[in-house]
This record gives structure tokens, C-alpha cells and sequence, in this order.
């Protein structure tokens, strides 16, 4: 182990190589349906300061997968306290509140993303897919061209997205 591997290590503590290993161990869990081994690795990581995060992002992933949306909440709420700026976090929130029939909430949750990273087309795109369920045609095809804008190989995506079933023939959604 490195010197300073050592210092930034406390004790029980674990290197990032073996954080490393321990999430990848609960990536493969995950791909195999195995969600309770998952969680299993995750709870590991979450019981040392170096894989704190990975640990809650593992978790709340997890949880996503599973479609427990509403236990995946609390675990991204509590991420986001420590890392507000991770745009993945924001993004699966904004994932599982809609699947838990809080739309306004996705809504908040990719606004609070662009608050912090106005250039992120995932989190335009992602609003406008939420704003588009809503109703809100206009702000939709704005958020829309914010996020072709950002990254063009998101229109190829909007053609097959089930969000916007109700603008598929809309003239301005086609352009």
C-alpha cells in the first residue's frame, strides 16, 4: 500500500481498489437479478468513509433497477446532500419520482440539475421528456432544442421516446 493510500485511509477503512472491486462485484449482481447481493456489497461500501459514495450510488441504483423507486429516494435524497453536483444522482432522481406518480418532483429534480449545470443536455433532455407528460408543450420544445443544441445525438433518441407520444405529430416537435 502506498504511503498515502495509508494517511487517507482511517482504520477499517478501505483502499479504492477495493472499492473499486466491491462495486464492480455489485454491478455484476445487479446485471444478474441478484439485487439483494447488491445491496449486500453496497451496505459494505457504505460502512467505509472511502466508499461512501459509490456505496449510496450502488445502493440507490439498486433499488432503481428493482423498481423499489421508493426506497431508491431517501438513498438519492441523502447522496445529494453530500454531492449535489452529480448530475447521475439528479438523473435518477428525477427517474424514480416519476415512477413514483411525482411528476412535479422530476420536474424539480431536473431543474435543480440545470440550477447547478445549466449545460447539461441529460437534464434538459430529461425535463423536457417530464414536461411533455405534463402538458407543458411550449417549455418542452424549448428544453428540447436546449438539449439538440447541447449534444445533436439526442434527437435520434427523442424520435423512439414514449414521452413524447402526444407531440409526435406536432409540426414544431418534428423540426
Amino acid at each position: 500500500m502506498e504511503e498515502k493510500d495509508r494517511k487517507e485511509k482511517g482504520p477499517g477503512d478501505l483502499s479504492m481498489v477495493q472499492v473499486l472491486r466491491i462495486a464492480q462485484e455489485a454491478e455484476g449482481f445487479m446485471e444478474l437479478g441478484l439485487f439483494h447481493r447488491a445491496l449486500q456489497r453496497a451496505e459494505r461500501l457504505l460502512a467505509s468513509r472511502t466508499g461512501r459514495q459509490a456505496g449510496l450510488t450502488l445502493k440507490a441504483e439498486c433499488f432503481r433497477r428493482a423498481e423499489r423507486f421508493d426506497e431508491a429516494i431517501p438513498v438519492l435524497e441523502e447522496a445529494l446532500q453530500e454531492w449535489p453536483e452529480d448530475e447521475g444522482l439528479w438523473v435518477n432522481m428525477g427517474w424514480c419520482r416519476k415512477r413514483t406518480g411525482r411528476l412535479d418532483l422530476a420536474i424539480q429534480a431536473m431543474e435543480d440539475l440545470l440550477a447547478r449545470q445549466p449545460e447539461s443536455p441529460i437534464g434538459h433532455y430529461n425535463l423536457a421528456c417530464y414536461l411533455a407528460l405534463a402538458g407543458d408543450k411550449e417549455r418542452c420544445l424549448g428544453e428540447l432544442r436546449l438539449a439538440f443544441e447541447l449534444d445533436p445525438s439526442l434527437k435520434d433518441l427523442a424520435q423512439e421516446e414514449s414521452d413524447f407520444v402526444s407531440l409526435r405529430n406536432d409540426p414544431e416537435f418534428q423540426k
